[in-house]
């Protein structure tokens, strides 16, 4: 039997916000679980999981639901790296510049000033 993984505190609220946008969707389309389930391939009681935030539903699902009701577009942005403002800077500080032949301490570098 699989390790039951608590999510913290701001991943279940992610769940939770996206069952219910994913349930809102469904809804508003005038499908009743069953017929989401039917389309996914799934039990109306994994909708209804779904629907709840379960962390235990698997993301394939959650991705699967939310394409089916048009929302292509926002799921391939999630975790885009050209949106890691973070990152980027991050990557350009450990970068030497051009031409530089001083050596560059990245290891140096803090964080917040980037």
């Amino acid at each position: 039997m699989k390790k039951k993984i608590e999510p913290s505190f701001d991943a279940a609220e992610a769940l939770a916000r996206l069952g219910a946008n994913i349930r809102t969707a469904r809804l508003r389309r005038g499908e009743t679980e069953s017929m989401l389930a039917s389309r996914m391939g799934v039990s109306r009681a994994t909708v209804t999981r779904l629907e709840r935030g379960d962390g235990g539903v698997s993301l394939a699902l959650a991705l699967e639901a939310l394409l089916l009701y048009g929302y292509g577009d926002q799921v391939f942005a999630l975790g885009d790296p050209d949106l890691d403002g973070v990152g980027k800077r991050m990557d350009a500080a450990r970068r030497p510049s051009r031409g530089s032949r001083k050596p560059v301490h990245a290891h140096r570098a803090d964080p917040a000033s980037l």
